[in-house]
């Protein structure tokens, strides 16, 4: 019995590490193109859900110092424990405050992706990129003059200095 236990045991190793050696790994969540509102509220479950437990926590250890008046300590046994109707206090508090911090972090995350998106439109705007191509071909076309013109137009203090000729 002893051999075939210590035999079961060896075969269960070699299966599971050898599972290991073979599995694909090329599924990459991030590859994998969700919109992003349903990123954000995965984000906002998430933070809910797993901030509830510490926040039942807290909220029975403050529960029990401002409606009882004196410490409460829920994970131990000996002491009494919290009436029904306490019971259901403390859990539509805790419930209540792990929705308002995922829904805080939801919202923060909606506004800084705005401000984000909204400086990197103005900065996009304010950037014009001609070809290089085309940069040549109206230079071509325009005469000596009109590029002697063109440069007196600009005042010189605009221009930093080793980059006069530079294409924008």
């Amino acid at each position: 019995m002893k051999k075939f236990l210590r035999l079961l045991w060896i075969l269960t190793f070699l299966v599971f590490s050898s599972s290991f050696l073979w599995a694909d790994n090329s599924t990459n969540y991030d590859d994998i193109s969700f919109p992003q509102w349903t990123k954000d509220l995965r984000r906002t479950e998430v933070i809910t859900f797993g901030s509830l437990p510490f926040v039942t926590l807290w909220t029975s250890l403050g529960y029990g110092l401002a409606v009882k008046g004196t410490f409460h300590n829920p994970l131990d046994k000996s002491t009494s424990g919290y009436s029904e109707k306490d019971q259901k206090n403390i859990i539509m508090i805790a419930a209540g405050t792990s929705l308002c911090l995922g829904l805080t972090d939801l919202l923060l995350n909606v506004i800084n992706r705005k401000i984000k998106d909204d400086k990197a439109s103005k900065v996009q705007k304010s950037i014009t990129v001609i070809p290089f191509s085309q940069q040549s071909l109206e230079f071509e076309q325009q005469s000596d003059e009109e590029q002697l013109i063109e440069k007196q137009e600009i005042p010189q203090e605009y221009f930093i200095k080793g980059l006069e000729n530079a294409i924008f």
